[in-house]
């Protein structure tokens, strides 16, 4: 953390940006630039990491979330999630994609995930269906 600890809060919205690169959707995008705490946009740039590292860390949900991972992250006595998906183009290969959907305070972050899909169905369509 001590490399990253002298970062602005610019610099870390562009760090952020650059560890999801062309994964995530302009909701997580603008969700991140909005926020204006280094420490809280630290902790979010690392969940994302350990994301990377192991996707399975997120909580899978189910009903009309279904196939949505959220990952829980502690700030300020404040509870954030960080909402994506998991999907493998490709059946027979290791790899797989992430995709970062959403991130906010606990506090209506659900209804603003649910919300947003029902601007987006197909989008949601696809991740129930294909979701891992």
């Amino acid at each position: 953390m001590g490399e990253f600890s002298s970062k602005t809060i610019k610099e870390l919205i562009s760090l952020i940006n650059e560890e999801t690169s062309s994964n995530s959707l302009k909701l997580f995008k603008n969700d991140v630039k909005k926020l204006k705490d280094r420490n809280l946009l630290l902790k979010i740039f690392f969940a994302v990491r350990e994301i990377k590292k192991d996707y399975s860390i997120g909580d899978l949900k189910t009903g009309d979330l279904c196939g949505v991972r959220t990952v829980k992250i502690n700030y300020k006595k404040v509870a954030y999630r960080i909402a994506y998906y998991v999907d493998k183009p490709n059946l027979d290969s290791e790899q797989v994609n992430i995709m970062f959907i959403h991130v906010g305070s606990r506090e209506n972050f659900y209804k603003e995930l649910r919300d947003y899909f029902k601007n987006q169905k197909s989008l949601l369509k696809y991740i129930n269906n294909n979701a891992i």
